[in-house]
């Protein structure tokens, strides 16, 4: 009887086969999420063990878990699965409803009846306008690694991946979420004088999110030794915040309203 080999998978394999960057990989190497072994020739190999943790870390940061908060040997695969679905089945609820109420709405139509005024209004509001307003708002940062700023961002401050564009080997653009607001991360254009920190030594821009609990924010992020600038404080502006620096140096700002942690402490 012939016996094989577990497969195993090299890092550029597994990148394009799940599209986590190996700059991600490597990231969560170093934080110890993740021990691929080594071949003769020091290149990381994948095996199927490897794989179902970060199955469990993709699970876990599309479930909202900050990288600070990973425990992947407190979580069962099916359970994280399960939550998975759960997730899944709420969008697509919300999905089914305005598909019932457009198809309410098309069935009176084909009857030769008007819809009523509320099923218009309920309708018009999920319809885009001919107004040419503004839609959103896109802040732009400029770095020198977009890849690198994009996991920083992502696994450590905690907002929320979006895509990334490449170059060859190089990203040239990447996106990232907070909440509703959209970070676009741009190369360098010096012939524009749009530069990294990096390149001008001191900030060139300041960005503020708020989160629900801003204590809560600041230790898993310090926990991942990022470069903190300010403890949580109290500002006279009505926020509790707190700062950190990312690698290259743009400042971030993150922020409670001091009145809803008044009513967290006094329901």
């Amino acid at each position: 009887m012939t016996s094989t080999s577990p497969r195993q998978w090299g890092i550029g394999d597994v990148a394009r086969r799940t599209g986590v960057t190996e700059r991600t990989l490597r990231y969560y190497e170093e934080l110890g999420l993740l021990a691929p072994a080594r071949d003769a020739g020091g290149r990381r190999q994948y095996d199927g063990v490897t794989l179902d943790r970060l199955y469990r870390i993709r699970l876990l940061r599309e479930l909202g878990t900050s990288v600070a908060d990973l425990n992947l040997d407190a979580d069962d695969l099916p359970g994280l699965t399960r939550r998975h679905l759960v997730d899944l089945d709420a969008r697509l609820a919300d999905l089914a409803r305005a598909r019932e109420r457009v198809r309410a709405v098309e069935v009176r139509l084909v009857e030769g009846d008007r819809p009523s005024d509320e099923a218009l209004l309920d309708l018009l509001s999920g319809l885009p306008t001919d107004e040419p307003a503004l839609r959103r708002r896109v802040t732009l940062l400029v770095y020198r690694d977009i890849a690198a700023a994009h996991a920083y961002l992502v696994d450590v401050l905690g907002l929320a991946p979006g895509p990334i564009s490449f170059d060859g080997d190089r990203a040239v653009h990447g996106e990232v979420h907070a909440g509703d607001g959209v970070v676009w991360l741009h190369r360098e254009a010096p012939e524009h004088r749009m530069v990294s920190p990096l390149s001008t030594g001191t900030v060139t821009a300041s960005l503020a999110v708020l989160v629900d609990d801003v204590d809560a924010h600041h230790d898993r992020v310090a926990g991942t030794g990022a470069a903190i600038d300010c403890a949580p404080t109290d500002m006279p502006y009505g926020m509790r915040e707190y700062s950190v620096r990312d690698p290259e140096g743009h400042l971030w700002s993150f922020q409670t309203p001091l009145t809803e942690l008044d009513e967290q402490e006094n329901p």
